[in-house]
């Protein structure tokens, strides 16, 4: 059961996941068309910011044209605001949440856009935090990791682990807990 269209490689990246007798509940992908007002402000002031230098570049290479490595920082952060927002955008498109009857598949890429997979094993308090927008997007969290490094400065931030950003959350919760809940009965009538 899936609510979304996988690609021929997501297909075949569960099944080389996926046990011999695993089953697959639900895979869902996060949307990847999300163009937020932070993406906005990223492009404008990236923008901006590659006017100003360009300028003074321009003013520079008349005077000393090697004094325009000096401005390569700047046109790097430039840069890196214009397309931030197409590599999040990217990331999101590459990220892929399974649930099967014994375990929670992500597969993340991570910032340097590796493909990374987290096989989380079902248990009875595995939701830690459930956020759902009126448009039925939000978030399954089952843990926070923390990320030692944001931004430009060294610091620890909690990320979520979960499912982030996912289409039909409330559904994609009922499958979640009633498969946990048939795990704890396998589990618990193997322990007796």
């Amino acid at each position: 059961m899936s609510n979304t269209e996988l690609s021929a490689g997501e297909r075949r990246r569960l099944d080389d996941t996926l046990g011999a007798d695993e089953r697959l509940l639900l895979a869902v992908k996060p949307r990847s068309d999300v163009e937020d007002e932070r993406s906005t402000v990223e492009r404008i002031v990236g923008t901006f910011f590659l006017v100003i230098c360009l300028g003074v570049t321009i003013g520079m290479a008349e005077e000393n044209p090697m004094a325009c490595i000096l401005m390569l920082p700047a046109w790097i952060s430039g840069l890196l605001g214009f397309f931030l927002p197409n590599i999040r955008r990217k990331r999101r498109r590459l990220t892929l949440y399974a649930i099967t009857d014994r375990r929670v598949l992500i597969w993340e890429p991570n910032r340097c856009m590796v493909l990374r997979l987290r096989s989380i094993p079902l248990r009875a308090d595995m939701i830690q935090e459930v956020a759902c927008l009126p448009a039925g997007y939000g978030n399954l969290v089952f843990d926070y990791s923390w990320d030692e490094w944001n931004g430009a400065r060294e610091e620890r931030v909690a990320k979520q682990v979960g499912f982030i950003d996912i289409p039909q959350v409330k559904r994609v919760q009922t499958v979640l807990e009633s498969a946990i809940a048939e795990y704890e009965r396998k589990y618990n009538n193997l322990r007796r």
